[in-house]
């Protein structure tokens, strides 16, 4: 099945990118030399939907590259016929004005694979790009157009057999982009209700920290009935959270419910300079989540 966006325009697929939706703005290079060779590598490349990956991202800095700002990671999932399925920006761990030549920057990042309307091969496209204004770097790795790289390729699956989740009180409705990304944002407790594994598990969330007009970060409480799961500032950007579950944490009702609370909630309308017409109290954006066995 289609999704409604095309990204490469037919005439010119696999050449050169058309207009990407989600913040990242086309814009012309600056230096034509590479700044990086960029590589990208995942724990499994065939992925059932709605279940996480382990991506590693590595770039060895060329020997005369410079960074006149700290840029942004895109990395973006396009399905066979050209179309953008969804995206996983970020800002690298090490920020780019501290990337020197000849060194290596290496992480690894989880990522929640959406469950998308789509099945089969995706490649993967990477790049770096200003928050300012959206101009790219250019790389040293296979070229698709727009200073956009093809760094890999996984194979989507049909979802696989897992501990289904359903959101309980204290949610706002279901929300998405034209990507198939969707998420829901939380009041100041939101309650996650799933039938108990009855065995050590590990919960994993997708979370969006948005900004509230300060420096400050929320704090999630994850926690069981009155028993602490975890606490934990929510990091900036889209971030995979885990939190070990324990069988006995879990307890011994056939049905668990998860709370979720943050420390502070916002109204995007009485933001500082906001231009939001949004009145709702929100606390955290959940834009996916996976209950598995607990890692050994």
């Amino acid at each position: 099945m289609s999704l409604p966006h095309r990204l490469l325009p037919p005439p010119l697929r696999g050449a050169a990118l058309g207009v990407l939706l989600v913040s990242v703005a086309c814009s012309s290079p600056g230096s034509s030399e590479p700044v990086a060779a960029a590589s990208f590598d995942v724990n499994r490349t065939h992925v059932p939907l709605g279940s996480p990956i382990e991506a590693t991202f590595t770039f060895v800095v060329l020997p005369n590259a410079a960074f006149d700002e700290d840029y942004h990671v895109f990395l973006h999932f396009v399905n066979n016929d050209g179309e953008l399925i969804w995206t996983a920006d970020h800002a690298p761990p090490r920020p780019t004005t501290e990337w020197k030549p000849g060194g290596t920057i290496e992480y690894t990042r989880t990522i929640l694979v959406p469950v998308c309307p789509y099945l089969g091969d995706t490649d993967v496209y990477m790049g770096l790009y200003s928050m300012e204004n959206g101009t790219r770097l250019p790389l040293d790795s296979d070229h698709v157009g727009q200073l956009a790289y093809r760094v890999g390729q996984l194979s989507l699956l049909p979802a696989a057999e897992h501990i289904p989740l359903s959101y309980g009180s204290g949610w706002h409705p279901l929300e998405g982009d034209s990507t198939c990304v969707q998420w829901r944002w939380s009041e100041k407790v939101g309650i996650i209700v799933f039938d108990n594994p009855r065995r050590a598990s590990l919960l994993q969330l997708n979370l969006n920290s948005e900004a509230m007009g300060d420096d400050e970060p929320q704090t999630l409480t994850v926690s069981v009935g009155d028993r602490l799961a975890a606490r934990f500032e929510i990091a900036p950007g889209n971030v995979v959270h885990e939190t070990p579950l324990s069988a006995t944490l879990l307890g011994d009702l056939n049905e668990v419910e998860l709370r979720l609370e943050v420390d502070r909630t916002f109204v995007p309308a009485e933001l500082p300079h906001s231009n939001s017409i949004d009145v709702r109290t929100l606390g955290v954006r959940v834009l996916g989540a996976y209950l598995g066995p607990a890692q050994e």
